[in-house]
């Protein structure tokens, strides 16, 4: 699994080629990933937010040390058209990430360093048209209200949908490790572990009306 950047390059780059203008459409996406990237940086000399994605980098990179330590043996996700085995994997997986995640807090993730510079990095791309257009987007995809539970280490709804995030959101956003994916739902981000459908952290209140 390629992390959430990677995702929205290929959506951006496979629209760009199924439509006309295909070369500008590659050139806004370009610029796109330059912005993002520098926006995301831990060069201090070209992002003042820096030391802020470092230590998130090393946070979220800490938890995929972990998952792969985990994810080994019957907890191991594997390819298979058998939801009874795919439903089996999860659980076992989920089980043993929740015992070494016990403590695990909101803020373990997103420390508070991070949060405000989440809501800078997203509150452009929320404004104006092309901003309702984005909330819309998320509208459409979201779980029941109250579905989803905003606790670390809590089980994802599996009669709920996995909200999409639209691709600007994703390109602003810094790149994630495998498994780990954000969804938003309503004005929340969501940090979820896709292979064990858990909640690794959320930040509230991370979209303004």
């Amino acid at each position: 699994m390629h992390g959430s950047r990677w995702l929205a390059i290929a959506v951006l780059s496979c629209s760009a080629c199924a439509a006309p203008g295909a070369e500008q459409g590659t050139s806004s996406t370009a610029l796109a990933l330059q912005a993002g990237e520098k926006k995301t940086s831990t060069d201090p000399a070209v992002n003042v937010d820096a030391a802020a994605m470092a230590d998130f980098k090393k946070r979220v990179d800490g938890y995929a040390d972990l998952y792969k330590q985990l994810a080994k043996g019957d907890a191991m996700p594997r390819e298979t058209a058998d939801p009874a085995k795919i439903d089996a994997t999860k659980k076992k997986l989920a089980a043993k990430i929740q015992a070494a995640r016990a403590n695990a807090k909101q803020g373990d993730i997103f420390a508070p360093a991070v949060r405000p510079v989440f809501r800078r990095l997203l509150a452009p791309e929320l404004k104006g048209e092309d901003g309702r257009d984005t909330k819309a987007v998320l509208k459409d995809d979201a779980p029941a209200p109250g579905s989803v539970p905003f606790k670390v280490n809590a089980k994802y709804p599996q009669d709920q949908p996995l909200p999409s995030v639209p691709a600007n959101l994703l390109l602003t956003l810094p790149s994630l490790p495998a498994p780990l994916e954000y969804r938003i739902v309503g004005q929340h981000l969501l940090l979820l572990d896709t292979d064990a459908d858990l909640v690794v952290d959320y930040i509230l209140n991370v979209i303004t009306t």
